[in-house]
């Protein structure tokens, strides 16, 4: 089983200084790293303290790739749409270098309308805007002297960007896609691999936009068998009972800076994203016992965990397995022990799971 943590940090200054928090994150990566997890996912959000301390999340996976030596490094998503496509492949490629080979580019839409507001972009435009850089970017990795001709950005013809990428021909490129049938198609018809939220959407839903991602993939002459990334919150302790109490109170940290973050819909709506301005009633009406009886969270005792992971495997057979470990008011001395007693207990006991690509039958 392909097991991972990812950062969507929730916390301010009033809670712990970026530096602070940033050594936290290099020292569980590290931990990680040593346990035989498969990959770091950091995700990229701006302003809010949900998600606003990871405005940058190539930095800190440069910085992550020389506090590790095996796990791949995935952003989680990275927003095209608020980087010019040269500037992100490059920065790209210097993380593909300084890890020797260990990035997967992931990239995301993004859909809070404050960032968009920051930024200068019509939210309407941000599915376009996706499609095209990361076509532009995937074409800087593999084409020289090429001219691009877009909605957005024109340039070229080019010499060689450098550096070159460490993986040949490129990184593998990963979406980000949550319930827009659109994307999984998209990402389908180009071979990219997927990342999902299945709390997001319900597994029926997600087993429908899987089907038509794959269909997509082989109608465009790419292999049906892919890569997954599923994402989870988890809490792991010694017992059940301290597990679910203590996740109990830290979600609902981590729901607060949610709401908060959400709320920048209030008054907003976009034909390209319907039903999120809905987003912040839901996520206020949602407890983590809510989650729980859903089965998309990953919490408990080691017992209790290990079968959680047995099932999102049945669920997604072949799935990277990515767990959010420090959220809310999370400590740093709670989520190392979730890293290592996941690492220790849990992983050595689903080592005979085997390692089959997602995309099969």
């Amino acid at each position: 089983m392909k097991l991972g943590i990812n950062f969507l940090p929730t916390v301010g200054p009033a809670e712990a200084a970026a530096d602070q928090f940033y050594d936290d994150c290099l020292e569980l990566g590290a931990e990680a790293d040593e346990l035989g997890f498969h990959h770091v996912k950091m995700v990229e959000h701006h302003f809010h303290e949900w998600g606003g301390y990871s405005p940058d999340p190539v930095a800190l996976l440069s910085a992550m790739a020389r506090h590790t030596r095996r796990v791949r490094l995935v952003t989680g998503a990275v927003t095209p749409a608020f980087t010019h496509p040269i500037k992100l492949a490059s920065s790209l490629l210097v993380l593909d270098n300084l890890s020797h080979g260990r990035l997967d580019a992931g990239f995301g839409r993004a859909f809070l309308p404050s960032e968009f507001a920051a930024f200068g972009v019509n939210m309407d435009d941000s599915r376009a805007l996706l499609e095209e850089n990361v076509e532009a970017i995937h074409r800087l990795w593999t084409d020289s002297g090429f001219r691009w001709e877009g909605r957005f950005h024109r340039f070229g013809p080019l010499p060689p960007l450098l550096p070159r990428p460490a993986q040949q021909p490129a990184p593998p490129v990963f979406i980000a896609a949550t319930t827009s049938p659109e994307t999984f198609v998209w990402a389908g018809r180009h071979g990219y691999h997927l990342m999902v939220m299945p709390v997001v959407a319900s597994h029926e839903k997600l087993t429908g936009l899987l089907e038509s991602y794959r269909r997509a993939r082989t109608e465009h002459g790419h292999s049906r068998s892919h890569r997954l990334h599923v994402s989870y919150h988890a809490y792991v302790a010694e017992s059940h009972a301290e597990a679910v109490e203590r996740a109990e109170e830290h979600y609902e940290a981590y729901r607060d800076k949610q709401i908060e973050a959400y709320s920048s819909w209030r008054g907003s709506a976009s034909a390209q994203y319907p039903g999120y301005e809905r987003m912040e009633a839901a996520a206020r009406n949602t407890t983590l016992s809510d989650l729980m009886a859903a089965d998309n969270v990953v919490i408990g005792g080691v017992a209790e965990v290990g079968a959680a992971l047995r099932r999102i495997h049945d669920l997604y057979p072949g799935a990277e397995i990515s767990l959010h470990c420090r959220y809310g008011s999370i400590t740093q001395p709670e989520a190392l022990r979730t890293v290592r007693l996941l690492g220790e207990k849990v992983l050595p006991d689903l080592a005979s799971i085997g390692p089959e690509e997602a995309g099969q039958d």
